[in-house]
């Protein structure tokens, strides 16, 4: 009897429990596939049983910013169908990381573009089928590699191929390059792809080849480094950039340019032009991407027209070499509104009061309330004394205050994501 044979006849009676389950000539997803808390067939409960045997942290966000992420970390993504951040990704892989894709019919296609990896349907003939289905292959491993160590055979369910004209396959549905299983080095991490993500839900976790690729996969991109695996998949938002925790959300660019242009220790010449330049931007970003007119409608706040200064006008105001912050407060008083009302899911006619009931709705202290309306009247007295002319002198403490304050309010409105699935 040859190899192929022996190993289909090996597990070909447990397989007659999992094809009443699995699909036949098509493929049907539900809502809990790969959920890792689900104990029904097609969850991953059994996966995050078994890092956690081996002692890796597994965390399963159900919003993940790649910021978040530290080069000795692994990152799983099992079957994503929302969109996927390619460059953070490789960005946290060059540093160190190690990521795996498990997926066939998913959005993976563009991280696996960017590293020249192609996946299309395996030809069925050409390799070992359980049971006479084409859908049901058998992938063999090619080769020694801590991802095939103590594995036989990984039974699939409709996978896909994956092709990398210089990577050597893990895992090969035949002899002519039909991988299920690549691994390759990018930067100083590593990326692994698998063709099928059904190889890790928990029915598939009753063949030994299968349960022992799942504890291998786990102990290789965690196990021995940070001792931190993060999962996540189907319509779980990844989002930012690496090493830039918060980079994905609306102020943080703002924020920094700001802060570093209030703490910048630099002659005053320079200074002068670096603080001219960034309010020029500035200025331009807020004709361009805010609101046309205030989000906010009603005689207490909010409703003024923004001013807007010319070239010759905004180099005479910085030309005295006072560090003057005024034209980025009144940028960031605008950005911070339209995410107020952004977060609240407010029109745009609202007012204080609709502002102050939104936070009472989600829950804020007496305290916070009062704290958040102290700080939008203040913002929109000093808009007023701007547009009458007054003086307006806004130190880096006075803005720092300002953003701070700001932060404080931001952070009692937290993000509505998705609840994984």
């Amino acid at each position: 009897m040859t190899a192929p044979a022996r190993t289909a006849l090996a597990i070909s009676a447990a397989l007659a429990a999992l094809v009443a389950c699995m699909s036949a000539p098509g493929r049907v997803r539900a809502d809990a596939d790969y959920d890792p808390a689900s104990d029904a067939w097609n969850g991953l409960s059994q996966l995050v049983a078994a890092a956690r045997d081996i002692d890796v942290r597994v965390e399963t966000p159900t919003r993940l910013d790649v910021g978040t992420l530290a080069p000795g970390d692994g990152l799983l993504i099992v079957y994503p169908t929302a969109p996927l951040p390619v460059d953070a990704i490789g960005a946290f892989l060059k540093a160190g990381g190690r990521a795996a894709l498990a997926d066939d019919y998913g959005t993976g296609a563009a991280l696996l573009t960017a590293y020249q990896i192609t996946r299309r349907a395996p030809d069925p003939a050409a390799g070992l089928r359980l049971r006479g289905n084409d859908a049901l292959l058998v992938a063999r491993p090619e080769g020694a590699h801590p991802l095939s160590e103590g594995v036989g055979a990984l039974v699939t369910n409709h996978p896909e191929e994956v092709r990398h004209r210089e990577l050597e396959p893990i895992f090969a549905f035949d002899r002519g390059g039909s991988a299920l299983v690549l691994a390759g080095a990018v930067g100083a991490g590593r990326l692994v792809t698998l063709g099928d993500p059904s190889v890790l839900i928990n029915n598939m976790q009753q063949f030994r080849g299968n349960r022992r690729f799942a504890t291998n996969l786990v102990r290789y991109l965690a196990e021995g480094r940070s001792g931190r695996l993060v999962l996540v998949g189907g319509r779980t938002p990844i989002v930012g950039r690496f090493g830039e925790v918060g980079a994905d959300r609306p102020l943080h660019d703002l924020r920094r340019a700001l802060e570093q242009a209030a703490r910048a220790s630099l002659p005053p010449p320079v200074l002068r032009l670096a603080a001219a330049t960034l309010c020029a931007v500035l200025l331009v970003f807020a004709a361009s991407a805010l609101p046309r007119r205030s989000p906010y409608d009603g005689a207490a706040m909010f409703a003024r027209p923004a001013h807007a200064g010319g070239f010759e006008g905004r180099v005479a105001h910085f030309r005295d070499g006072k560090r003057d912050l005024t034209m980025p407060a009144l940028v960031y008083k605008a950005e911070l509104e339209a995410e107020i009302v952004r977060r609240l899911g407010l029109s745009g006619l609202a007012v204080l009061r609709d502002v102050l009931t939104g936070l009472q709705a989600r829950g804020a202290t007496k305290a916070q309330i009062e704290a958040a309306r102290e700080l939008l009247l203040d913002l929109d007295a000093f808009e007023r004394r701007h547009e009458r002319s007054a003086p307006t002198h806004v130190t880096a403490a006075r803005f720092e205050g300002m953003v701070r304050r700001g932060e404080q309010l931001l952070a009692l409105l937290p993000y509505r994501t998705p609840t994984a699935r």
